[in-house]
Formats: structure tokens, C-alpha cells, sequence
């Protein structure tokens, strides 16, 4: 009885969407060019509701324009974006470019508006050699006579502080606990110098308690963490630059009392800067001075000591039509002792390989050196199950993987925010 319902249910649907489908077609532009959004945080319904003169599509395959977005943090907190107009089938010929910036201080609603500003300059060529060229209206907006002008000079001198505090509290019966942080950085960003300062704060209180035959026993883990940097990068030319990065902290998890670092450093880059949204190969190497004052005695019988050691980092990053990958390789060892090496590869994957399939891809591998900071005593029962100390480990890794494949109409021209549903929001990526 209960799959002779479902049955009749189904049936129902079929016919009703059957009888539908018919008005639906209208949402559907005939001769519109059609456009996918590589964008994993556009507002598609704002989107969708801005420009309706085109067809939207789910898969790039499918697409007369392919609109591949990218984007790089700014000085300003905001974000610098690169929009790729990549046209396919009668449009393959027609390529195109368009950048914008957002800033900290912009609102969603004057981030998205942007953004559609920047799409809508893109798409008039295509637009414009359809057969819906005809609905198209350009328009230009006077500047009025009484409007003043900004000037251009920044009385910040490109300058941006941020103060921020968070925390949060939850608990149960038998479980409690408590996380504070708070920060404050300053940084000023130019295409020929970047300098950055931050000092943050963290405290971290868990409470457990557990019910035994033998009666209750609670368990409180409590770390704190405290870290302050600054650094400077200066650009040599369009492949070379060269920084220095200085650091003090103090860590109950990783046995440091006090801790401070200096380490100069020098980068090479294979491709221009310029094009660093489309592919970066860097080459990174560094040599550091480090002072340790340790909260216990370490295995190797210190109290406190001064380190000296060196990196050589190198990193592929690909953006393109298809996805984007990256992946590279780091190694580090102290400068007294060649025999202690740490070193890793990392490296993700967004790929789209054919039509309606994705995969998203991300891991990384590291062998770990002596870890010289490990208190001789060692780790409590409680210390372990908790992690309030790091343990001894020759190795770590990471590994994460996401596959999806979608099939059915390649359309997605409607918008539908009931019960939440459509999309809508932003988030912002950085690289």
C-alpha cells in the first residue's frame, strides 16, 4: 500500500511539472549568450535579478561565456578582484578582463553592486553580438556641477589598524568551557612595500567531568597563548623581493615560556607578479635567529637557548577555465645539527573534468625533526587525552577530498528565496 501512495504521489509531480513547463520556458532568453559564474561566493540571486537579459548556465561546458573570478587581498582589508571573460562557441574569439576593488569598510550590499557593475561591463560585447542586442541599454551618468572633488591624497598614508575581541561560552552536565581572544594589527600595503604588526591573546578553559563506580572526577585543561609579529616585504622587481619578519610568543601547549625570532628572507618568483591571479611559481628561503625560554626543562636538559635555522620553500599555483591547483614542497633543519630536517609537501585541487563532475582535493605530509621544545617529564594521562601539551611525533599529515556530479537541465536562470533557499550572502576568499 505504502509504494502505491508513493507511486501516485510521484506520478502527481510528473504530471503538474508537465503541465508547467510550458510557462516555465519563458525564463529561458532565446538568443541570449549563456553564461556561467565560476564564483564560489557571488550573490547568484542578486545577480540573476541585476542582469536577467542573459542565460545562466550550471556547467562551464555548457556556456557561450565562461566568467572566472579571482581575488587577492588588499591593504585596505578589502579585496582586488580580476574577472576573466573567456568566450566559447560563436564567441570564442572574444576574450576580455575586468578588475574591480571592494574595501574593508564596504557594505554586502556595496560589495555585490560592485560586482554586478564589473559583470555587466564585461558581458556588452557578447550582449552586443546576440540576437537580444536590441534589448540592451548602455547609459552614462553626468557628474553634477556642485559635485566636489575627492582628493586624492590619504591622510591615513595607506594605514589600516583593526581592534577586534571574540569569545564564546558552552556546556552541558558534564562539559563546560570557555575561549577568549582578542588582537590588534596595523598594516599599511603598497605595490612596493607591505609592513605588518599584530599582538593577540587567547585563553582556552575546558572542563569535563566524568561519572565513574568510583565517584566523579573533573578535569580542567586550561592554555593560553600570546603572540606578537611585525614584518617587512619590500619588491626588488617584478620577480624578486626580499623581507624580514620578527616574532615574540609565548605558548603553555608548546612549553614556551618566552620565545622570540628574527629572520630575514629572500623570494623569487618564476612569472611576473602581475599575473600572480592567473599563476605564481615562488621560490621562498629564509635564515632565522630564534631565543627560547622554556616553562619545564626540555628532553635535552634546557632551560632556555638561542636557535639558528633556515627554510627553502617552493609553491605552483595554477588558476584557470578548468579549476585551479597548487601544490609545493618545504624543508627546514637547525644550522648546528644537518641531520635534524623537517620537511613537507602540500597541495589541493578544484577541478572540474568534464561536464556536471567535480572534485576538490587538498593534502598535505610532513616529517617532522627533533622537537627540541618537549619538557622532559613528559605528558600526565590527563595532559594526553586533553592535548594540553604537544607530544612527541615523527610525523603529521592532512588529507581532505569532495566529489559531486550534478546532471539534468543545464539552465539556472531562476531565483527562489523561500524558506531560505537560492543562495544568497557572501563569503571572501583570500590568497
Amino acid at each position: 500500500m505504502g509504494s502505491k501512495i508513493f507511486l501516485a504521489l510521484l506520478l502527481g509531480v510528473i504530471f503538474i511539472s508537465t503541465v508547467k513547463a510550458q510557462s516555465n520556458q519563458s525564463l529561458i532568453k532565446e538568443g541570449a549568450p549563456k553564461i556561467f559564474i565560476d564564483c564560489g561566493y557571488c550573490d547568484m540571486n542578486f545577480i540573476k535579478e541585476q542582469i536577467a537579459i542573459v542565460n545562466y548556465v550550471r556547467d562551464r561546458n555548457d556556456a557561450d561565456v565562461h566568467v572566472l573570478y579571482t581575488s587577492q587581498r588588499t591593504g585596505s582589508n578589502g579585496s582586488d578582484y580580476t574577472l576573466y571573460f573567456i568566450g566559447q562557441n560563436e564567441y570564442s574569439n572574444i576574450k576580455d578582463t575586468i578588475k574591480y576593488t571592494t574595501f574593508g569598510t564596504d557594505s554586502e550590499d556595496q560589495t555585490r553592486t560592485k560586482m554586478v557593475e564589473a559583470l555587466k561591463l564585461g558581458l556588452v560585447k557578447y550582449i552586443s553580438k546576440s540576437k537580444v542586442a536590441d534589448q540592451m541599454k548602455i547609459s552614462y551618468k553626468l557628474p553634477e556641477m556642485n559635485d566636489k572633488k575627492i582628493a586624492e591624497d590619504d591622510p591615513w598614508d595607506f594605514w589600516l589598524f583593526k581592534l577586534s575581541a571574540s569569545g564564546n561560552v558552552n556546556g552541558e552536565k558534564n562539559y563546560k568551557s570557555l575561549y577568549i581572544s582578542t588582537s590588534i594589527s596595523a598594516n599599511r600595503t603598497t605595490e612596493e612595500l607591505k609592513l605588518s604588526f599584530s599582538l593577540s591573546n587567547s585563553y582556552n578553559e575546558s572542563k569535563f567531568t566524568y561519572d565513574s563506580p568510583l565517584g566523579s572526577e573533573t578535569y580542567l585543561n586550561i592554555t593560553r597563548r600570546q603572540y606578537a609579529n611585525a614584518s617587512l616585504v619590500k619588491a626588488i622587481d617584478n620577480h624578486w623581493s626580499w623581507g624580514i619578519w620578527l616574532s615574540a610568543n609565548s605558548s603553555t601547549y608548546n612549553n614556551i615560556n618566552i620565545g622570540a625570532s628574527i629572520a630575514p628572507g629572500i623570494e623569487y618568483n618564476v612569472f611576473p607578479y602581475s599575473e600572480s591571479n592567473q599563476r605564481q611559481l615562488r621560490i621562498d628561503y629564509k635564515i632565522s635567529s630564534k631565543f627560547n625560554k622554556y616553562v619545564d626543562e626540555t628532553f635535552y636538559f634546557k632551560t632556555k637557548e638561542n636557535l639558528y635555522d633556515h627554510s627553502l620553500e617552493a609553491t605552483l599555483s595554477l588558476i584557470r577555465p578548468w579549476g585551479s591547483i597548487s601544490f609545493g614542497s618545504e624543508a627546514s633543519n637547525y644550522l648546528d645539527d644537518f641531520t635534524n630536517l623537517s620537511y613537507g609537501i602540500f597541495a589541493s585541487a578544484s577541478l572540474r573534468l568534464f561536464k556536471g563532475f567535480s572534485l576538490s582535493v587538498s593534502g598535505d605530509y610532513y616529517k617532522v625533526g627533533k622537537q627540541i621544545t618537549l619538557p622532559l617529564v613528559g605528558a600526565t594521562r590527563e595532559e594526553v587525552l586533553l592535548r594540553r601539551k604537544q607530544l612527541e611525533t615523527s610525523y603529521n599529515y592532512f588529507a581532505y577530498f569532495s566529489v559531486s556530479y550534478s546532471f539534468g537541465s543545464i539552465f539556472n536562470n531562476a531565483v527562489n528565496p523561500r524558506f531560505g533557499g537560492g543562495g544568497g550572502g557572501m563569503v571572501f576568499y583570500s590568497y
